[in-house]
């Protein structure tokens, strides 16, 4: 089986009204080149398209800038993150009336990792998902490699002139953690990719979230995190989410107890209208604080999802 992700509505968001956050440097970096060929091309696809509505505060792109570098600092701490301690980051918006953004990390001309951020109502910011690993979530790099694997670009095309091209549109879409997708345009066709692993998606529209934004918690990483860490395993060598009856778990209590009892837990979700079924193996959770509580799952690659969220979207079965 091909193992999917997810997506959202919108198109890109009009750099007038909202705005790409320039490549920051926490080691003395100079900017990516490659990080600045796209970050370019966006800017240039978002002036055509329809302008959202603005973030409460204009003033909050420096707002915005110091929150990603003080988590960035703050996960670099953490097992996992070492990357991270010298990586720069670009950032790019993820949609009309999303008022989010996505950061890619990158170390040494490599992608290590990435994040999602929401504006909240009081003008400050919210950290919604991150990850590591060399696929993060809504990669052009990816996203080339696997539309000439695919076939749908000619591979004597450069990444560099495939992200320039503006006859080839790429829109990312994201609601919710489990829902994120690039909807690419070529020749008149459109496509819809997982926005994490590239792979081309059964979907002929925009598909709906599972979750709406009013459901998404105010994160901010505050305190010392309590990560719980478990091996990496391939769901599909075993099948109980396919045979065996999911685990009641509803609550994050519920669930941190399980994880201690049960061997290789599988997180499964059912996305599109059911068009896709998508086993991720679980290999962890973080706690900060009291509140902030991320399932970690294994998708080429550490995904750090709000907990609650994805309980709300799925089953566990053990």
């Amino acid at each position: 089986m091909t193992r999917w992700l997810a997506w959202t509505t919108a198109c890109f968001i009009s750099v007038s009204s909202l705005f790409c956050i320039p490549l920051q440097s926490s080691a003395g970096e100079g900017p990516n080149p490659v990080a600045q060929v796209e970050r370019t091309s966006l800017a240039q696809a978002a002036q055509d398209d329809h302008v959202a509505k603005p973030i409460p505060d204009l003033r909050s792109e420096a707002t915005l800038q110091a929150s990603i570098n003080n988590w960035r600092s703050i996960l670099a701490r953490e097992a996992g993150f070492e990357a991270w301690q010298s990586a720069s980051w670009n950032s790019f918006p993820l949609g009309p009336g999303t008022h989010g953004w996505g950061v890619i990390l990158t170390d040494h001309g490599q992608e290590v990792g990435y994040m999602i951020v929401y504006a909240a109502e009081n003008g400050s910011f919210r950290l919604n998902e991150y990850g590591t690993g060399a696929h993060p979530l809504f990669s052009l790099t990816t996203l080339y490699r696997s539309l000439v694997q695919q076939e749908l670009i000619p591979s004597t095309m450069s990444y560099s002139d495939f992200v320039r091209n503006e006859q080839i549109t790429k829109n990312r879409l994201y609601m919710d953690a489990l829902t994120a997708v690039w909807k690419v345009a070529i020749e008149g066709q459109t496509y819809y990719l997982d926005a994490k692993t590239g792979e081309l998606l059964p979907l002929k529209e925009d598909p709906k979230p599972k979750l709406t934004e009013a459901s998404l918690q105010r994160t901010d990483l505050q305190g010392t995190a309590i990560t719980a860490a478990a091996p990496s395993f391939d769901p599909y060598e075993r099948l109980p989410w396919i045979l065996g009856q999911p685990l009641s778990i509803s609550k994050v209590q519920e669930f941190q107890t399980a994880f201690k009892q049960h061997n290789n837990l599988t997180y499964v979700t059912e996305l599109y209208g059911g068009l896709v079924t998508l086993p991720l193996a679980i290999i962890g959770y973080q706690q900060w604080g009291k509140n902030d509580n991320y399932l970690i799952l294994d998708h080429m690659g550490a995904r750090y999802v709000q907990l609650e969220g994805a309980l709300a979207q799925g089953r566990i079965y053990k």
